[in-house]
């Protein structure tokens, strides 16, 4: 106890915010790289309200992601946890919700971190992309809707209602053009959305947290803001192309032959499209018009805390998923381990505490930002964390910090990760066949000379060797069986016509045996729907809305039987049996929207309604009665 005392008068800042908790304002941004003018300054780049953060808060000059793909690196944050403890080192798709939990043994049982700042009295919120989704996977998401109080629009299906495309896109993507473009649907483009950006994308999102910010409630705040572009297709309004005239686009530093002394990363055929059909320029411009509009966002966002009357008591954390390639190393978009894909933008202010408007080039890793965060706030680490925090060098940037970053990635084709670290000038990067790049960022920040083979570097070179992970986790895989994977074909796909309205439904039940379990019906899954089931002697009647379960029950009985479960419009629940009134409760309203996951008669192979785990199958006979 004495010892725990004690650390507590060497943490200071746990004493400023002792009295009243610090809200944290936490945004995250898909895609976004280095050429932001607080970091590299890309040529005519204009990112002002990236200026403005960077003068209020520490800018972590040299932070990188822990994995360089959406689902790897964002899991990587939330838990806390690296890759090389979790075996999630890529994007995995086809889920919906939070099937990392069964891609990893490591992270069944791990707090996310929104989930950690309300179990320790947090009113936590989250908008848009925190964990990974896209905008042309509708309900493929790997969200935990169960981490959050609020969470805007539904949390498995968080972003691709808010996109329109614009009217370009509707003709073939390949037409005009030689060879296939990458992806489909125009999505490896760039255009001008015709509609108003009040009405779409992150925009939206955005004025959905500044009202958070507004509001009034006893607890603290922890908001998660996550903004979707700079992230193909490079698509916004055409305010923020006109701020890139082509004949003024500046393309990145590119050296002829690039990849003779490095290791190819297999994407170089994205390269050639595009250059074999001119394009370079065109997507150059897209991704820095799309910069140009997130970083709108951001100054909103940042006007909206100011407005709210929580500025002084507010910490602010800004971080993006990894770094992004727009034709450096013939590469395009992230999967590679060079500094140019995983260097990240990553300020923090913390306030009376952080020295702002400084820099700091000592190594972060993205994990760091877990512990980071319950010091700030006064809130134990949980031992799953594998990062450090960075409060020393948020009070004093150019402290030295031990720890290298660390960044993992297992390329395709391969049979174990690769590994990059930096210290505060040089990176290194190790493949599984025993290759190796070493890079001095000072005299060579595009990376263009491996100098791995030359002897005056053997010592760093060394060094940064001995600081990877002698002991790594193999690389997760999909599994076959969890409540998480989204499988369409399993349910009918019965449209849902009740959403904002009451409902009967009626099911004659005829059991296999007299112990018989299972769902009888089922629509819907963990955010919005219903089911009734049986399970443990219990016949159950769920009703989810808004991620918030509502349950009533009665004894099932052992013979065949008529179920009438009602929603009223009050929000009233009414369980039947055999035309008898067994229970009754309270749902606090009517399901208000239309479900992504469809509707099913005698099984629930989704994520769950209720209490139970799919794949749950009726073990007998049931037939819906018609009203």
């Amino acid at each position: 106890m004495k010892k725990w005392f004690m650390g507590l008068l060497a943490l200071p800042w746990v004493w400023t915010f002792a009295e009243t908790k610090p809200n944290v304002l936490f945004i995250s941004i898909d895609d976004l790289n280095d050429y932001i003018s607080p970091l590299d300054n890309h040529p005519g780049i204009k990112t002002p309200n990236f200026e403005r953060l960077a003068g209020r808060s520490v800018t972590f000059a040299n932070a990188h992601c822990a994995s360089p793909a959406c689902h790897s690196s964002r899991v990587a944050v939330m838990t806390g946890v690296h890759p090389v403890r979790s075996g999630i080192y890529r994007n995995m798709f086809g889920a919906h919700g939070p099937r990392w939990r069964h891609e990893s043994k490591v992270l069944e049982k791990a707090v996310v971190l929104s989930q950690h700042f309300r179990d320790h009295g947090y009113w936590s919120a989250g908008g848009g992309k925190i964990f990974h989704t896209l905008q042309w996977t509708p309900g493929d998401s790997q969200n935990d809707p169960d981490a959050w109080d609020e969470y805007r629009g539904d949390p498995l299906d968080p972003i691709s209602a808010d996109w329109p495309r614009p009217e370009s896109t509707k003709i073939d993507q390949n037409q005009g053009f030689v060879g296939k473009r990458p992806l489909g649907n125009h999505y490896f483009g760039a255009a001008v959305i015709e509609q108003e950006e009040e009405t779409y994308g992150d925009h939206l999102v955005v004025d959905w947290a500044i009202e958070r910010m507004k509001e009034k409630r006893d607890k603290p705040l922890f908001l998660a803001v996550g903004l979707f572009r700079p992230h193909i297709p490079f698509e916004v309004s055409q305010k923020w192309f006109d701020l890139y005239p082509m004949e003024k686009v500046q393309l990145p530093k590119f050296l002829d032959n690039d990849l003779e002394d490095a290791r190819p990363h297999g994407r170089m055929s994205w390269h050639k499209w595009v250059t074999d059909n001119k394009q370079w320029k065109h997507l150059m411009r897209g991704y820095l018009a799309s910069i140009s509009y997130v970083d709108h966002q951001v100054g909103r966002l940042l006007d909206g805390l100011d407005s709210s009357g929580l500025k002084g008591n507010t910490i602010i954390v800004l971080w993006t998923d990894h770094g992004f390639h727009i034709g450096e190393k013939e590469n395009w978009e992230k999967f590679a381990l060079w500094d140019q894909t995983t260097r990240v933008p990553l300020f923090i202010h913390a306030p009376g505490m952080s020295a702002d408007g400084r820099k700091s080039r000592q190594p972060v890793t993205l994990t760091d930002l877990y512990p980071t965060l319950c010091d700030l706030a006064g809130l134990p680490t949980p031992v799953q964390c594998s990062g450090v925090s960075l409060v020393p060098q948020l009070r004093n940037p150019d402290k030295r910090k031990k720890s290298l970053s660390l960044t993992s990635f297992q390329f395709w084709g391969d049979s174990a990760p690769a590994h990059a670290v930096s210290d505060d000038r040089h990176r290194c990067i190790r493949y599984p066949d025993g290759f190796v790049e070493l890079y001095d960022l000072k005299s060579d920040p595009y990376e263009f000379t491996n100098l791995a083979a030359d002897d005056k570097y053997f010592r760093i070179k060394n060094r940064l060797l001995t600081g990877m992970p002698k002991e790594v986790a193999e690389m997760a895989k999909i599994p076959k069986i969890s409540p998480w994977n989204r499988q369409r074909g399993h349910r009918s796909g019965q449209a849902f016509t009740h959403a904002n309205k009451p409902f009967v439904f009626s099911f004659e039940v005829k059991p296999a045996k007299s112990n018989s379990v299972g769902v009888i019906a089922s629509c819907g899954g963990i955010v919005n729907g219903y089911s009734i089931y049986v399970k443990e002697g219990q016949l159950r009647f769920a009703i989810r809305r808004n991620n918030r379960l509502h349950e009533i029950g009665a004894p099932v009985p052992e013979e065949d039987f008529v179920v009438l479960v009602m929603l009223e419009a009050s929000g009233g629940m009414s369980l039947e049996i055999n035309g008898r009134l067994q229970s009754s409760g309270d749902a606090g309203g009517l399901i208000g929207v239309v479900p992504n996951e469809g509707s099913a008669i005698g099984r629930d192979d989704l994520t769950p309604v209720g209490r139970y785990s799919p794949p749950f199958a009726y073990q007998g006979e049931v037939r819906r009665i018609a009203r």
